[in-house]
């Protein structure tokens, strides 16, 4: 497997990589990376090419094709991982999958195990559940049921918190038949996946592992979270107020310090 990523690195130290959510960048960990390099090898990956590979990369696939990276950059090294939302989901598949690769495991706001079942807005389960093709997703978009779809997208993933022009609703075109895209792809990617398998894979597994979340986060509840930490054993499990999904961003020198705090062995109260 050959899949082209590119990656950004600041710090020196213990090697840990930080992955972004699905349609996320690394500029969501700038203000993160600006804390974390004061004591590691910090190194922030692009996976667009992942992400929005033309020949479907299941998240399987996916998994595999960063533990590659791993072993072609660090050889010989365990790394540790810190993850937000898609990205989370990938660094406790790595991790369960290669723990030979990885030492310790930071969770913001992971994606759980069969995550279109614990969407939280109901318009996320019929975008995902149904088989929908690119235009269909791009006609419906367009709707006023799309419009407030996109406006809820918008403050889970973006942030939005406002009206305005650059608000996503807003968006058409070319922009549109690119989130249309978006929404078609990941789709693919979280209907064929055998969520089942990961289930037993991951039973009582990442015992080195810190989960964060935030109780008011929009795309999964705090039920959800807590099911998820105690399916994979992780007892480390720290809850934030108002943070929201994007916790990277909005509060990136708490999270900072919280994986600081527990790759230096420090326990959540």
């Amino acid at each position: 497997m050959h899949y082209k990523i590119t990656y950004r690195e600041q710090g020196q130290g213990p090697v840990l990589i930080l992955l972004h959510g699905y349609g996320g960048s690394v500029h969501h960990w700038q203000q993160v990376v600006e804390k974390l390099c004061q004591h590691y090898r910090v190194i922030v990956p692009n996976l667009g090419h992942l992400y929005f590979s033309t020949d479907k990369l299941s998240f399987s696939k996916q998994v595999q094709a960063l533990a590659k990276f791993i072993e072609i950059h660090f050889p010989g090294q365990q790394v540790h991982l810190a993850g937000l939302s898609f990205g989370g989901a990938l660094c406790w598949a790595l991790a369960a999958e290669y723990p030979h690769l990885v030492s310790k495991t930071a969770l913001i706001n992971p994606m759980v195990l069969d995550p279109i079942r614990h969407f939280l807005p109901r318009e996320l389960h019929f975008f995902f559940r149904l088989p929908l093709g690119k235009k269909i997703i791009f006609a419906i978009l367009a709707t006023p049921l799309g419009r407030n779809f996109l406006k809820k997208a918008g403050q889970i993933f973006r942030g939005e918190r406002h009206e305005g022009g650059h608000s996503v609703e807003h968006l058409s075109g070319r922009k549109l038949q690119f989130v249309a895209y978006m929404i078609h792809h990941f789709a693919w990617i979280l209907r064929q996946e055998d969520w089942i398998s990961w289930n037993k894979k991951l039973l009582n597994h990442l015992q080195l592992c810190r989960l964060i979340y935030d109780r008011q986060d929009l795309l999964f509840n705090e039920e959800a979270y807590k099911k998820f930490a105690l399916h994979i054993g992780c007892k480390d499990v720290i809850s934030m107020e108002g943070a929201g999904h994007l916790a990277i961003q909005t509060h990136p020198e708490l999270i900072a310090k919280y994986i600081v705090e527990f790759i230096e062995g420090a326990v959540a109260a």
